[in-house]
């Protein structure tokens, strides 16, 4: 058991404003947390990583009236070779990629709402523990009910509505934790909790609806707290290596040891 007097990470975890990619970044490798946010090493640019960010600047830039709609795709066309850099996968991979970004922004469709905040940034607190995020569009429908919407480079589908989940219905729940840590300032703001939580799925085009879940938020909440209790009294962040995630995903893999011994 860890004594109280060797939790010598605590007072660092205790300075920290929590993110839901700060936290997710445990669950994903606890070594990569440890490098990233209690060492404060800076991560490398990664291919699926800036790919994503470069579509997520181009549809900003449209909703902030800086890129017009018909320039989107010149913009993607000349920026992509700059800008989506580090380890590339197979270039099949590579060109399918570029393909759907292509195919979605060569027929893109604004959402049919009112926007009222693009890369929106929300302070707030969940038990007591700073929060911050950016919700990528926060939005009101023609009854004045709040929709938040993020977009996505991963290629999500309608959930199943079948009795076992699917794997892809796992993953609706899991990213929809963010858009729930987000439901709590526009609460906060509007003073009533959103209507739906939506992903804008870019790469294969599906804009997925879910509505809001009284149970599915407060469990959210509590998961947020229970982790961030937890990560007070870890000491021993041990690296779960992965190939292809860290070779491909992760952009501290040159810096990581576990990385480092095993990429043989």
């Amino acid at each position: 058991m860890v004594r109280i007097s060797e939790l010598i990470y605590k007072p660092i975890i205790e300075t920290f404003t929590w993110s839901y990619s700060r936290m997710t970044s445990y669950d994903d490798c606890p070594y990569k947390f440890f490098l990233r946010y209690i060492k404060d090493k800076k991560e490398e640019p990664m291919f699926f990583s800036s790919y994503g960010s470069l579509v997520h600047e181009i549809l900003e830039g449209f909703y902030n009236g800086e890129i017009p709609r018909d320039e989107m795709l010149m913009t993607f066309l000349t920026e992509y070779k700059s800008k989506i850099q580090g380890v590339r996968p197979q270039e099949t991979t590579v060109q399918k990629y570029i393909n759907d970004a292509i195919n979605y922004l060569s027929k893109f469709e604004p959402v049919p709402y009112k926007v009222l905040g693009v890369e929106k940034k929300v302070k707030f607190e969940i038990g007591g523990f700073p929060m911050v995020g950016y919700i990528d569009l926060l939005c009101e429908d023609e009854n004045g009910d709040i929709i938040i919407i993020d977009n996505k480079s991963k290629t999500l589908s309608p959930r199943s509505k079948k009795s076992k989940p699917t794997k892809n219905d796992l993953d609706l729940d899991r990213m929809l934790k963010q858009l729930y840590l987000y439901s709590v300032p526009v609460e906060n703001e509007y003073g009533k909790k959103p209507k739906l939580l939506c992903f804008n799925c870019f790469r294969n085009g599906n804009f997925i609806e879910e509505p809001f879940d009284e149970e599915a938020y407060e469990r959210v909440r509590q998961w947020a707290i229970d982790l961030i209790n937890k990560l007070l009294l870890v000491e021993d962040f041990e690296g779960t290596p992965e190939f292809f995630k860290c070779r491909n995903i992760c952009g501290l893999h040159n810096k990581c040891k576990y990385y480092l011994e095993n990429k043989e």
